[in-house]
């Protein structure tokens, strides 16, 4: 990799980025890596938060190359052109943009949704950025962000992968917004809130606060390890987190999973390097 990259994952709540150095080497692990050096978030409603974001992405690149860019957003072409003019108030010009798109295959991960193009890009992004590293692995893709995605990533004998699809549930912080808007006395909660009650292990609460926290885990816990029983009726499942909100649901499940930051930059970032 002899120009940077820079990775942004635009979602719907928050911009995501990382930034990859040169040839910089991939940590070694034996699961996941976070193979950037510098990464950050902005969220949509601050309106400042870019101009900022160009200010240390401009510091970033310094009197090096301009950076390659691969962009997975599903925000839609407001945010898409508010970036665009980011990017060429950090570099001075726009730099070559890659707006990456779901498609019929990405190598030997095939898309096995009805019709590929109409899969989410955050969500076939971050299959290929867990299949890239766990290539062998039946996963269970689980992103807890604005919406709690499942997505399943099988792979069959003769080691040809497949995304099989999966699940869109309320993300968790929408569950609890939802309940605290459409009901006349229950008070507002958050995503903290949420993994507080985690922690303390709750299967069912003696007060109003916790009783809302504890169910609206339980119903995410629930549709995960609800279909990790049916992947594991198969054979070894691992389970995949990522997002906002993983830390609060992993206090909730009961079934073994690991955690990244961000698998949409780690599958972008896969895509770069097949690129390179």
């Amino acid at each position: 990799m002899s120009t940077p990259r820079l990775l942004i994952d635009i979602g719907n709540t928050r911009l995501k980025w990382a930034w990859c150095e040169p040839d910089a080497p991939v940590p070694a692990t034996a699961g996941l890596p976070t193979p950037w050096q510098h990464a950050g978030a902005v969220t949509h409603a601050d309106d400042g938060a870019l101009k900022t974001l160009a200010a240390g992405l401009r510091a970033l690149r310094g009197s090096g190359p301009m950076p390659a860019v691969w962009i997975a957003n599903v925000a839609g072409p407001v945010i898409a052109a508010a970036v665009d003019a980011a990017l060429v108030d950090a570099f001075g010009a726009l730099a070559p943009v890659q707006w990456v798109r779901s498609a019929a295959a990405h190598g030997n991960l095939a898309n096995g949704y009805r019709e590929p193009t109409q899969l989410g890009v955050d969500r076939w992004v971050g299959a290929i950025g867990a299949h890239r590293w766990l290539p062998h692995d039946t996963l269970l893709v689980v992103t807890a962000g604005t919406a709690t995605t499942l997505d399943i990533v099988t792979v069959s004998a003769d080691g040809r992968a497949r995304f099989e699809g999966g699940l869109i549930l309320p993300g968790l912080a929408l569950m609890l917004g939802t309940l605290a808007r459409n009901t006349a006395q229950l008070p507002a909660l958050d995503v903290d809130d949420a993994g507080t009650v985690a922690g303390a292990n709750l299967r069912w609460a003696d007060n109003t606060h916790d009783a809302i926290a504890a169910g609206c885990l339980a119903a995410q816990a629930g549709a995960i390890e609800r279909t990790w029983r049916a992947l594991g009726e198969r054979g070894p499942t691992r389970c995949l987190l990522s997002g906002g909100a993983r830390a609060a649901l992993e206090g909730a499940l009961a079934v073994p999973c690991e955690m990244h930051d961000n698998l949409v930059l780690l599958g972008l970032h896969a895509m770069a390097l097949a690129d390179a």
